[in-house]
């Protein structure tokens, strides 16, 4: 299971995140802009939750669909949440790729 942590806790964490120079960028790889996080719909995460025979979440980075052909240099990041099953198999039918870079007012937050 997953460790609870305070918000205090979490926000020093994410500043040392932020202040680690193997962070990842936003636009990798000139980009010096660190990706502070993604936004997820919860509407969307739910849908992967109670999807029939789903019991945990895979969060998997990946090239956008639409950038497969493209050079890699012109390739954009997301990232997909798959619905796993009782045997840690993933649930094809439970999968999306519904994530945005996090809002600017957010990343203000820490």
């Amino acid at each position: 299971m997953s460790e609870k942590l305070n918000w205090s806790d979490a926000k020093n964490m994410l500043i040392a995140y932020q202040n680690n120079n193997r962070a990842l960028k936003v636009d990798p790889p000139n980009g010096t802009e660190i990706l502070k996080g993604f936004k997820v719909d919860r509407a969307d995460m739910e849908w992967v939750l109670n999807y029939t025979g789903v019991v945990d979440v895979i969060i998997m980075p990946a090239v956008k669909l639409e950038d497969l052909s493209k050079p890699e240099n012109e390739q954009e990041f997301t990232l997909i949440v798959s619905g796993l099953d009782d045997n840690g198999d993933i649930v094809e039918a439970a999968t999306i790729e519904f994530l945005v870079p996090c809002p600017r007012v957010f990343i203000c937050l820490y």
